[in-house]
């Protein structure tokens, strides 16, 4: 007689003490980094603002933009690790999805707002206009704020790896980022310091050097979630690793078809394999089982696995 096996594992068993663990992880991660950002976003404005130099004030609204990132990263990563329920049966992994489309958005519109402080600046001085001096301690701050995102970047990439979280380790990128972005602050308001008029043109012009700091990692950020709301599948190279882990498994005839795709923190794999005829129920469910273990051996424990197993004729 022929039958039709199916095993579904969803997302409820996975959001166990573990699950839960990371969630807490990423969450004190993130409020560290927006305590920090917090921090130094007043320090440039205020630094900025009254030491007259437009790079540093360009600095400090990027520093805004990585306030409402890390704001947006509290808010949903939550959700990210939430059980899945009879609502949302593949649980809540798009929040994570969606989060980083806000993020990319905000960098956007800071860079479009620093493009234009700049420019403004820029056509002030070809106009004949002298532009202001910036102050000693700009230069202190922005030393400070170097520091302080390398720290970033290498504490959220620790965590971010550690979880599995992708938002968590692109925010570490973008900590990166904005240190050499810095840099280049660094060397603008350097010079407008201490080589004369002429060449305090050199601050805004490091504010639109700043801007390619800040849209860089926009792309970065939303590329991969793009690609993930469209179901896009998983890189090749982790695919034919699947596809063969899947094959090599004892009691599997052939496969199919293997469909792959990423859900927030999740990778969710829906397979259906050939089986011997003869095989019956409790068979069938530990061949689904030893998949489940393969495929978390290599891809680590946050995936979701579906396996459909059918007589081979």
């Amino acid at each position: 007689m022929k039958h039709n096996h199916s095993h579904q594992i969803n997302l409820n068993g996975l959001l166990d003490f573990h699950g839960i663990q990371e969630a807490r992880q990423i969450r004190r991660a993130v409020t560290i980094g927006c305590f920090v950002n917090v921090i130094l976003m007043a320090i440039k404005l205020i630094f900025g603002y009254f030491g007259h130099s437009d790079a540093l004030m360009a600095d400090g609204y990027h520093s805004l933009g990585d306030v409402g990132s890390d704001l947006v990263m509290l808010t949903f990563v939550g959700l990210s690790f939430k059980k899945a329920n009879d609502s949302f049966a593949y649980g809540y992994g798009k929040f994570e999805t969606f989060a980083s489309l806000v993020i990319s958005g905000i960098l956007i519109f800071i860079a479009v707002m620093v493009t234009k402080e700049a420019i403004e600046s820029i056509k002030s001085y070809m106009a004949g206009e002298i532009l202001p001096q910036p102050d000693i301690w700009t230069i202190i701050a922005i030393v400070f704020a170097i520091t302080c995102k390398e720290f970033l970047y290498r504490f959220y990439k620790k965590v971010g790896k550690r979880t599995r979280c992708n938002a968590l380790i692109s925010s570490a990128w973008h900590h990166r980022s904005d240190a050499f972005a810095s840099i280049t602050t660094l060397i603008g308001v350097t010079s407008a310091h201490f080589l004369g008029e002429e060449w305090r043109i050199l601050d805004p012009c490091a504010s639109l050097v700043i801007v390619i700091f800040i849209i860089i990692p926009a792309i970065r950020l939303f590329a991969p979630a793009f690609r993930e709301l469209m179901e896009g599948s998983i890189p090749h190279h982790d695919y034919d690793e699947a596809r063969k882990i899947v094959e090599h498994c004892r009691g599997v005839n052939r496969l199919e078809f293997l469909k792959t795709r990423k859900s927030g923190p999740f990778l969710i794999f829906d397979a259906v394999i050939k089986v011997d005829k003869q095989m019956n129920i409790e068979e069938g469910y530990g061949i689904t089982c030893e998949i489940e273990d393969s495929l978390k051996h290599k891809f680590g424990k946050n995936i979701m696995v579906s396996v459909i197993t059918q007589p081979d004729s």
